[in-house]
């Protein structure tokens, strides 16, 4: 073994949660729906926090779409003043909402 710090591997877990607020999905190649100037008008799908009516009748309510997952990443850090990690110097870090999706 040399006598010196050549480099030093970290490895980090990580837990996303996240919400979309509005999801809109867009079928702009959509010829069942005429159009008089373009020839087809494509249909348009948005889904948020909002109740759903049909023909002034109350049917349901949309929710914001939530995801989750989970993982691990690794690096190499070479020596030097700047190494690489935690930028609060806790072994734990959390971004502003999570803990309100996390209690959802």
């Amino acid at each position: 073994m040399p006598p010196h710090w050549i480099f030093t591997v970290n490895v980090w877990t990580y837990e996303i949660k996240g919400e979309y607020e509005i999801l809109t999905v867009i079928d702009n190649d959509n010829e069942v729906i005429p159009e008089p100037y373009f020839g087809h008008k494509g249909q348009k799908y948005v889904r948020k926090d909002d109740a759903i009516v049909l023909n002034n009748e109350y049917i349901g309510q949309n929710t914001p779409i939530t995801f989750n997952f989970s993982g691990c990443a690794a690096t190499i850090v070479g020596p030097g003043p700047k190494g690489v990690g935690d930028k609060l110097g806790k072994s734990t870090e959390e971004s502003i909402g999570y803990e309100y999706l996390v209690s959802k």
